[in-house]
């Protein structure tokens, strides 16, 4: 087990198919540090704050995308949403997490294994003031919210695994 940031432990997820949040697998041909965090699995090769690949699993109504209890005006998840809210509900609640500055393009459907879903890049400044790019697919299921984030710094960390993360996300089959 190997501590990378504030009170979070990460372990070694080994290449291969991994099951996310019960819905559907992934298949990775590299081997990741991987964390949990209530709903959310973190996935990093070079450290959270260069690079992440993010599972959030079967948000809920009333579920917070990030949980920061000293942001109480962050907004909650609604099943009923659309997909083109559910990117307004992204980029609000990437703005109550630190997120100095946000944003998106090319927002378009995708397939999500299966299942119908959306897909958009973005960039974005964190309060740190490093530049970073990203992207995010998801879908819902039974109401709830699946989404796959990728991030990492626009020098260099971004696009150094943009290849495994597309492989990753033609990889998703849905159990």
């Amino acid at each position: 087990t190997l501590l990378i940031s504030s009170c979070t432990f990460y372990t070694l997820n080994p290449r291969g198919k991994t099951n996310i949040g019960g819905l559907y697998t992934v298949r990775s041909e590299i081997a990741w540090n991987k964390a949990t965090i209530g709903k959310t699995e973190i996935w990093t090769i070079d450290g959270p704050s260069l690079q992440e690949l993010r599972f959030v699993n079967g948000l809920s109504d009333g579920d917070k995308l990030f949980e920061n209890p000293a942001k109480e005006n962050s907004p909650e998840y609604k099943s009923e949403m659309s997909f083109l809210e559910i990117k307004e509900f992204i980029e609000t609640s990437a703005a109550t997490s630190g997120i100095v500055e946000i944003t998106s393009r090319n927002f378009r459907p995708y397939k999500f294994g299966s299942l119908d879903g959306f897909r958009a890049e973005f960039s974005y400044t964190h309060e740190d003031g490093l530049l970073r790019e990203g992207l995010a697919a998801g879908t819902k299921k039974d109401g709830k919210l699946y989404l796959i984030f990728y991030s990492g710094t626009r020098l260099h960390y971004f696009q150094t695994h943009l290849d495994e993360v597309e492989y990753i996300l033609r990889s998703i089959k849905i159990l």
